[in-house]
């Protein structure tokens, strides 16, 4: 074995055709256990976690996750306790997902009786104290900066859009933001070999080997140009799937119109299928890369750390390798288990394609203003909105020192008039007469509510009002804030919304008649306990269950800070009831284009984005 790189481009070529080698020899092995996985974290792993999930939030008395309204009561412990064995059950199955695939590269002429011993001497290893760092890696840096394996259990895990978002208006907090994205990304890549090593290695830790073998820039640079090229050709093969899968429902929306929802269903079905099968080769590759990095780098691992080989008389069989094993009746086995798979979600993809062929009515929703044209929250930014065409704005109302109000979305003035004052230390006749600025030029002054609400009303667009909390909020805010509008004939025309659960409940108590939301930042497991008409949610949890849970209880659903186009596009076919977005014009265009779309082919396409990933 070759433990010298006679150059940074030949070892690339070596790494990449090792791997390719490795994936090749595994065979039909490989490709079964890359469906059987995915199979059964779809249909029953997480089935099973969002059971868990729901009965950790009743044991504390929640219907559904509402980080407003958690109190510590007796039942807590219990909550606590079941998200422990909620965490401790993803980490066993993300690790063994992870480790199964190791040993099939690694030992692939093996009998399945002995890779399965070596794989449950292995998971042994995972409840010693050592494994703690393949926690953190695993379910930290790992999804957070996408290099190296890719599974459906933390697909999910990533900082909130709404975080990201947020930190992304201020060119400090991009900054620091670019920052630790790019620490996460170096930590994650010097931290790579973390799984082969645990698998692979006897003694010491995982993390440190990986840490002391990805040292310099020889050992670097071969390995991530190695992964990327890898992924490039993963998302090449994840175009050319989906080229394929719309032909037939072009051809029907051509000849057969009444025949297209069953054939983009079960195009999509088989699709999705395929794209289980792309993205675990492309992560066992991926893997294969990992694996000939940490064979290649046999001589420089720590003091004390031994890695395992062909002929380790704890790790051998009779017979192996250069096993005979027919590898015909797995093959057989596989081509079976996956056409049956295809039809299944086939099937329960006609009635989700029905549904989402049918013309979107989402309202569009300008987030603060429209901030192509102007500051948030100011005059500039409404009269934007109102020029792109906007069903709604939302914007944002807060208590000045004095009583009053003002459109602000901050407590503080750092971000947009870089000044160190909040708006709680300040009146409102100070507050109007500030100058607001934004990262693409535009200025603007603060704006009195009242001014901001009397420029709606003759631009005639309806308002998004949330109730903000700033530290100077009365007793008697919701109150002041309901005379106000009541004051300008304004209060019946417009419709609220707040993260504040107590501002949603008093509001409500004191005209029932209004429309009103609970903002929820985070949600799952469930509906929260509000007396509001309807919910806005985080896009990061704004789920189709949760929305589908919404309407089957009475309730509108709306979706905050859609800026993604795909995401904008997922929604629109959901019929969302609405998403608040910073691009309401793009938004606009893309729901314009679904009404008048005649066919399934648009519809199955975006269908294949939301259904289907291959990296």
């Amino acid at each position: 074995m070759s433990t010298e790189t006679p150059g940074i481009w030949a070892e690339t070529r070596s790494l990449i055709t090792e791997a390719v080698r490795s994936v090749r020899s595994a065979g039909a092995r490989l490709v079964g256990l890359v469906l059987a996985t995915q199979l059964v974290i779809t249909l029953v792993a997480l089935p099973v976690i969002a059971w868990l999930f729901r009965e950790a939030l009743r044991a504390s008395g929640m219907h559904g996750l509402d980080t407003g309204a958690m109190t510590w009561n007796s039942g807590f412990p219990l909550t606590i306790a079941l998200i422990v064995v909620i965490s401790v059950l993803a980490f066993w199955l993300l690790s063994l997902q992870f480790i199964a695939i190791v040993v099939v590269l690694r030992w692939p002429g093996e009998s399945l009786g002995m890779s399965i011993r070596r794989l449950g001497r292995i998971a042994r290893k995972l409840g010693r104290p050592r494994s703690f760092s393949l926690v953190l890696y695993l379910f930290l840096l790992l999804p957070l900066s996408g290099f190296g394996f890719v599974s459906t259990l933390t697909r999910g895990i990533a900082i909130p859009p709404f975080i990201s978002g947020e930190l992304a208006k201020s060119p400090a907090t991009s900054i620091g933001l670019s920052v630790v994205l790019l620490a996460l990304a170096l930590l994650n890549l010097r931290l790579s070999l973390t799984v082969p090593a645990f698998v692979l290695t006897r003694g010491g830790h995982a993390a440190r080997t990986s840490w002391r073998l990805t040292r310099g820039v020889r050992a670097v640079i071969p390995l991530v140009v190695s992964v990327a090229a890898v992924l490039v050709i993963a998302a090449v093969a994840a175009s050319a799937l989906a080229a394929i899968a719309i032909l037939p429902t072009i051809l029907t929306d051509a000849v057969a119109p009444d025949a297209s929802p069953v054939v983009a269903a079960y195009s999509l079905g088989a699709a999705q299928v395929a794209g289980f099968l792309f993205g675990g080769y492309a992560t066992a590759t991926v893997t294969a890369v990992l694996i000939a990095r940490l064979r290649r780098s046999a001589s420089r691992v720590p003091a004390g750390v031994h890695l395992i080989d062909d002929n380790d008389p704890v790790h051998t069989e009779a017979g192996i390798p250069g096993s005979s094993t027919s590898t015909r009746r797995p093959a057989r086995v596989v081509l079976a288990v996956a056409l049956v798979a295809a039809l299944g979600f086939g099937t329960a993809a006609i009635s989700t394609m029905q549904r989402l062929s049918e013309y979107p009515d989402t309202l569009v929703l300008a987030h603060r203003g429209f901030s192509d044209g102007g500051v948030e929250n100011t005059l500039s930014g409404l009269d934007a909105a109102a020029k792109a065409g906007a069903d709604l704005v939302e914007m944002d109302v807060i208590q000045t020192r004095d009583g009053e109000f003002i459109a602000m979305h901050d407590p503080k003035l750092d971000r947009l008039a870089g000044r160190p004052e909040a708006v709680k230390d300040l009146t409102l006749a100070e507050l109007t007469a500030i100058t607001v600025r934004d990262q693409q030029g535009h200025t603007d002054t603060i704006p009195a509510f009242r001014d901001y609400v009397a420029r709606a009303a003759e631009l005639e667009i309806p308002l998004l009002i949330e109730i903000k909390l700033g530290g100077a909020d009365t007793p008697d805010h919701v109150d002041r804030l309901v005379a106000e509008l009541e004051a300008a004939d304004a209060l019946q025309s417009n419709i609220y919304h707040s993260l504040d659960a107590a501002s949603v409940t008093r509001l409500k108590s004191l005209r029932p008649d209004l429309t009103v939301g609970y903002t929820m930042p985070f949600a799952g497991g469930g509906l929260p306990d509000t007396s509001a008409d309807f919910i806005v949610v985080e896009e990061w949890t704004a789920t189709q269950q949760m929305q589908d849970a919404a309407w089957n209880a009475g309730l509108g659903f709306m979706a905050w800070t859609i800026n993604d186009e795909s995401s904008m596009r997922e929604h629109l076919r959901r019929d969302t009831d609405g998403i608040i977005t910073d691009h309401p014009d793009t938004a606009l265009d893309a729901r314009a284009g679904m009404q008048q779309e005649t066919g399934l082919a648009d519809v199955l396409l975006d269908a294949l984005h939301r259904f289907v990933t291959v990296v």
